[in-house]
C-alpha cells in the first residue's frame, strides 16, 4: 500500500514539474514615463500526459495577472501557453521585485509550483541621498545635508521644498541650476515640542507628471540605549585590623 501511495505522489509530482517556463525571473526596463509594465512569461507542456493549472495570484495588488486563450488552465502534451502580468507602477522608482505565484493540481497551498518574478528597473531621474535623515537622542542636534540629483538628459529645476513640521528648519541650495541641489535641515529645540517624523514634499518642473513630485522624510529618534543595571548586592567587606 505505501509503495502505491509513493508511486502516486511521484507521478503527481512529475507531470507538475512538466509544464515548463523559458524563464522564472524577467527583467523589465521600463521607460521613465510608463505607468503600466508588462511580463509575458512563456510555458510549454513538455510532459505526456494533460496538466491542469489550479490557480495563480500576484503577491501584490499593483500587479495584475492572466493566462491567454481566456483563462486556459488545462495543457494537453506539447501545448504552450502565455501568463502576463500587468504592472501598475504607480509612484514606484529604483529597481522592484513582484512576485506571481502559481499552483498546479494536486499542490499543496504551501507548496506551490511555480514562483515567478518580475524585476522592473524604473529610472529613478530624482535621485535623493539620504531620502530619510535621522538624529538621535535629546540634542541638541546638528544640520545635516540631503543631495537631490536630477538624472535626466534635460534639466529638471526644483522649485521648492518644505516641511511639514514646524520643529525642523531647512534652507535650499543650489548646486548646479537644473542638474543638483541641497536641502540642509536641522531639528529645532524648543521647550513646548518635540521634534518626532516629518515629511519633505518637493515639487519640480519635470515634465513627466508622475515624477514631478517627491518626498523625502525626516526623523529625531528619542529612544535612549539601555544602561546596565548595576550590581546592588552588597560588597563584603575585609575585617578591620586590630
Amino acid at each position: 500500500m505505501k509503495a502505491i501511495l509513493f508511486a502516486i505522489v511521484a507521478l503527481s509530482t512529475l507531470l507538475r514539474a512538466e509544464l515548463t517556463f523559458d524563464s522564472q525571473k524577467k527583467d523589465i526596463k521600463a521607460p521613465p514615463d510608463a505607468r503600466v509594465v508588462v511580463c509575458d512569461f512563456f510555458f510549454e507542456n513538455k510532459g505526456k500526459e494533460t496538466v491542469k493549472i489550479a490557480r495563480y495570484e500576484s503577491t501584490c495588488s499593483c500587479m495584475s495577472v492572466q493566462i491567454n486563450q481566456g483563462g486556459k488552465l488545462e495543457y494537453a502534451p506539447g501545448e504552450r501557453g502565455i501568463l502576463r502580468a500587468n504592472f501598475d507602477m504607480e509612484n514606484f522608482t529604483g529597481e522592484v521585485d513582484k512576485n506571481v505565484v502559481l499552483w498546479m493540481d494536486g499542490d499543496a497551498e504551501s507548496d506551490p509550483s511555480f514562483v515567478l518574478v518580475v524585476h522592473v528597473i524604473i529610472p529613478v531621474l530624482v535621485d535623493i541621498q539620504p531620502r530619510t535623515m535621522e538624529w538621535q537622542g535629546p540634542g541638541p542636534w546638528e544640520a545635516k545635508s540631503m543631495k537631490i540629483v536630477m538624472n535626466h538628459s534635460e534639466p529638471i529645476h526644483l522649485l521648492r521644498a518644505s516641511i511639514n513640521n514646524p520643529c525642523f528648519e531647512s534652507e535650499l541650495k543650489t548646486i548646479t541650476e537644473g542638474k543638483e541641489y541641497e536641502l540642509i535641515v536641522k531639528p529645532l529645540m524648543n521647550p513646548d515640542t518635540v521634534p518626532g517624523l516629518a515629511v519633505v514634499h518637493m515639487e519640480t518642473d519635470c515634465k513627466i507628471e508622475k515624477q514631478r513630485r517627491q518626498m523625502a522624510y525626516v526623523v529625531v529618534r528619542h529612544d535612549l540605549p539601555r544602561v546596565p543595571a548595576q550590581d546592588t548586592a552588597p560588597q563584603a567587606q575585609e575585617p578591620s585590623k586590630p
